[in-house]
């Protein structure tokens, strides 16, 4: 059975048996790789799509001459706020959410200056102020952090790229995928986006990023071909 997306019925995803193909951009591979991780099949892209990074041009999957390649993901708890209305009016109550991403984790609000506190092993990022941060996977790294002036990673690599928001001073890192606890404080409104539209949240005070023992297969049938493009 095939999912087709909601906009255009050219791109779609659907398990085959062996593997899931998804044809559209990378965010339609994000989009299937969310939906069917949990079975432990390789993932084969089809460009369709704007953005064709981790996407095969041939539409023919290749097992024999192809490659596949096993990504990690960043483990994501969210500590937030929310108003509840119950008996004695609002309520505000702190809610924990904990979800994985393939790509990137984007906290920040455009039109705030947030108070960022970090803490991680490496002790560069510390303190500093800014409208976002911006943390990505090595197979991220050509999405939001590339068109943030961030460091593109090689496929290969298990680190993390860490870029800020109109900062107060430059924040452009590479980082082990160690455990990176970030707090915020702001007048505005502190949100956080998982892989684009895969979660979402506002008012967010905490979030805490790990490896993650989760790992994900692609498959390319020409390997150049994508390392061309991330160059």
């Amino acid at each position: 059975m095939k999912i087709y997306d909601d906009y255009d019925k050219n791109k779609y995803i659907e398990d085959i048996g062996d593997y899931i193909i998804a044809k559209g951009g990378d965010g339609t591979l994000i989009r299937a790789i969310h939906m069917f991780d949990h079975l432990n099949k390789p993932f084969f892209g089809i460009a369709a799509g704007t953005a064709n990074f981790l996407m095969n041009s041939d539409s023919k999957i290749d097992l024999f001459s192809g490659t596949t390649l096993e990504f990690n993901l960043i483990k994501v708890q969210v500590f937030y706020t929310e108003e509840i209305d119950d008996v004695c009016g609002y309520t505000t109550v702190t809610r924990e959410e904990t979800v994985y991403a393939f790509n990137d984790v984007i906290i920040g609000e455009f039109n705030a200056w947030i108070d960022f506190h970090c803490e991680h092993k490496e002790n560069i990022l510390g303190d500093f102020k800014g409208a976002g941060l911006l943390i990505s996977t090595a197979q991220g790294s050509t999405g939001a952090n590339k068109n943030n002036h961030g460091t593109i990673i090689p496929l290969s690599s298990k680190h993390w790229a860490v870029s800020g928001v109109m900062t107060n001073r430059n924040i452009n890192y590479v980082i082990e995928p160690n455990e990176l606890i970030i707090e915020t404080k702001s007048r505005g409104n502190v949100k956080i986006n998982v892989d684009g539209k895969h979660f979402e949240a506002d008012n967010v005070k905490k979030v805490v990023l790990s490896k993650s023992e989760i790992t994900v297969k692609v498959i390319f049938n020409n390997l150049k071909e994508f390392q061309d493009k991330r160059k």
